[in-house]
């Protein structure tokens, strides 16, 4: 049984997605990290401003040649975002270019070659989930491969192992997540923590009765996660795994977990334009507010 998406093997194609905010440097630098670490091609896309946003910078600019401007503000941030990839690896394979193409345009194309694409999310809030926000869901949705978004650890312990977090339900878009997550665990060398959100808890305020046995229950749910990992194990010997059943609200679950996480792995239910829906309720919370890089599979 193959149990490998291709998501890091030699070859891999991650395309970069940059705009001049506070979060390229960060982005890119975890990037060329990753690039460095599995052998993968690198391409850095600066993406330009909307029209509404192209319009209110021309103003500024106080010219008629706003766009040549805007590009060549662009091509400045990815000379910066070149140096720090050549920072991590003189040798990673690299191009970069300028995008005047719609976030949602951008990532069909960016699918059509990237084994995944990388956007940055930086610090949660009401306006900027609506404003910024809506054009990393709108990427998350378009693309039909992986979409890892990048956020900011808020404490990172220098040399500090943390484990790859893929959340499992059974579907055939979470063996997906289980798959790629399985492969960043690999590759990063770290520990998997595979996490099943039961569908009750303790706590829950339902009159169950006396007659449910909450640690048969528990016992069930990691015996039933376990024959879901273990088909994966034979690809990846080295990978450490854990398999946690807990009872509680998926998206809260996680997004804790998500603070001790090097990467947090969700699937998603659908792709493309019409997918805002599909993609949910979880992974929407986990894409504005997991407290580390959230890969969204398809």
């Amino acid at each position: 049984m193959n149990n490998k998406t291709g998501l890091l093997t030699r070859g891999a194609h991650f395309t970069v997605v940059i705009d001049g905010s506070p979060t390229d440097s960060g982005v890119v630098s975890w990037s060329a990290a990753l690039a460095h670490k599995t052998g993968a091609q690198l391409d850095l896309v600066y993406t330009m401003p909307t029209s509404g946003w192209s319009a209110a910078m021309a103003a500024s600019l106080e010219t008629s040649d706003y766009r040549s401007q805007l590009r060549r503000r662009g091509q400045e941030h990815l000379d910066d975002a070149t140096r720090l990839v050549r920072e991590a690896d003189l040798d990673t394979e690299l191009s970069t270019s300028v995008s005047e193409l719609s976030p949602a345009r951008l990532a069909e194309k960016a699918a059509e070659h990237a084994t995944m694409l990388i956007v940055g999310g930086g610090e949660s809030g009401p306006l900027r989930d609506v404003v910024f926000g809506s054009s990393t869901i709108t990427m998350v949705n378009a693309a039909t491969c992986p979409v890892l978004v990048w956020r900011p650890k808020r404490e990172d312990t220098p040399g500090e192992a943390r484990p790859i977090v893929v959340g499992v339900d059974g579907s055939q878009h979470s063996k997906r997540a289980l798959a790629a997550a399985f492969e960043l665990a690999n590759a990063l060398e770290v520990e998997l923590l595979a996490v099943h959100i039961g569908a009750v808890q303790e706590t829950d305020e339902l009159d169950y009765g006396t007659s449910i046995d909450w640690q048969h229950l528990r016992a069930a749910e990691r015996k039933w996660l376990q024959n879901i990992v273990e088909p994966y194990r034979a690809d990846y010997p080295s990978v450490a795994v854990e398999a946690l059943s807990v009872g509680a609200s998926a998206a809260r679950e996680l997004r804790a977990l998500s603070a001790t996480a090097q990467i947090l792995v969700v699937g998603s239910r659908g792709h493309g334009r019409v997918a805002g829906l599909l993609l949910g309720s979880v992974s929407h919370n986990l894409v504005h507010h997991a407290e580390c890089p959230v890969l969204v599979v398809h």
